[in-house]
């Protein structure tokens, strides 16, 4: 009788291996699989996150009213399109700043270079490259990382500008207090959705 049962667990064994399983796929968003574990955040993928959320959060609104630059880089674009340029009342926000004065045009350049800007790590092209500091608060508000962490990132920034550090410094110091993982876990918890 035992002997009877080994053999038909084995048998039963045998015959379930052969059974194909379908694959386990992990989609998002109108991306074919993506194994969001192992795969980088594309900037389109980013976009996609970030072009849900509003254009202003209150810790970069602030930062705006004392320390938003007087020129150059996205509020000369502003003024070119005709966009308020106006920090009182946080303009231009940084939502559009993301979007119309760098993603969009960054695409464009891109591909008359040949590259797919979209495909492109948004770890790298985000959170290492970036450099102006309302612009990364407004990405840390939007990308639901800790209010205290921010608000430290906040002071680094206001700190750095106070003492006129360069950009770049005043960028890497407030990385060093909002890691990339801060970010990547909601982009990806809303990617998985």
């Amino acid at each position: 009788m035992r002997k009877n049962i080994i053999g038909l667990v084995t048998l039963l064994a045998i015959s379930l291996s052969f059974v194909k399983q379908p694959p386990v796929k992990n989609v998002i968003s109108d991306e074919n699989i993506v194994n969001a574990v192992t795969t980088e955040i594309t900037m389109k993928q980013i976009a996609d996150f970030l072009i849900t959320k509003k254009e202003h959060y209150p810790l970069s609104d602030e930062f705006i009213e004392r320390y938003q630059q007087s020129s150059g880089g996205y509020l000369d674009y502003a003024k070119q399109v005709g966009h308020v340029v106006d920090k009182s009342i946080h303009e231009p926000n940084q939502k559009w700043h993301f979007f119309d004065s760098w993603y969009y045009r960054t695409i464009e350049e891109e591909a008359a270079e040949g590259n797919d800007f979209e495909t492109a790590s948004a770890k790298s092209r985000v959170y290492s490259m970036l450099l102006c500091p309302e612009l990364l608060l407004w990405i840390y508000e939007a990308c639901d990382v800790s209010p205290s962490k921010v608000k430290k990132a906040k002071d680094v920034a206001e700190q750095g500008k106070s003492s006129k550090t360069s950009t770049t410094t005043i960028a890497s110091n407030m990385r060093k207090v909002v890691a990339w993982e801060d970010l990547e876990v909601n982009i990806l918890e809303y990617l998985n959705q």
